[in-house]
């Protein structure tokens, strides 16, 4: 498949589920602020692997919590990953529909903590 025609796909797939997120789920792991950062779709249209942004935790949470959330919202997340497969199914004009892979993107968490880092170098 072309890759114009991958690209735009991918983006009709982060269109759908991120409306779905806002607007339909109802899922009470699935609490707080979550994004849909990307999406990619093999070349044959099997699988369509999406990556979830979570909201980093509070200063004063504790580590362990934050990943405990983390876990939850995933687990809600793969729950309703069939519903998700459906909704692209009827917006979406797909001879074949991917089958979901729930995947978390930690690199905005990455780079906060990097830049955490930097500025605490910057202040010595």
């Amino acid at each position: 498949m072309k890759k114009e025609r991958l690209a735009s796909i991918e983006k009709e797939v982060i269109r759908v589920v991120s409306a779905a997120l806002l607007t339909e789920i109802k899922n009470p792991k699935i609490r707080g602020i979550i994004s849909v950062t990307r999406a990619k779709v093999t070349d044959d249209l099997k699988f369509a692997d999406i990556y979830f942004s979570i909201l980093a935790p509070a200063e004063g949470d504790a580590p362990g919590e934050a990943e405990n959330r983390k876990k939850e919202v995933e687990a809600g997340l793969e729950e309703i990953r069939g519903y998700l497969r459906k909704k692209i199914a009827e917006e979406i004009d797909l001879r074949l529909v991917p089958d979901i892979r729930i995947k978390i993107d930690d690199s905005m968490e990455y780079a906060a903590k990097i830049n955490k880092i930097l500025d605490g170098l910057k202040g010595k």
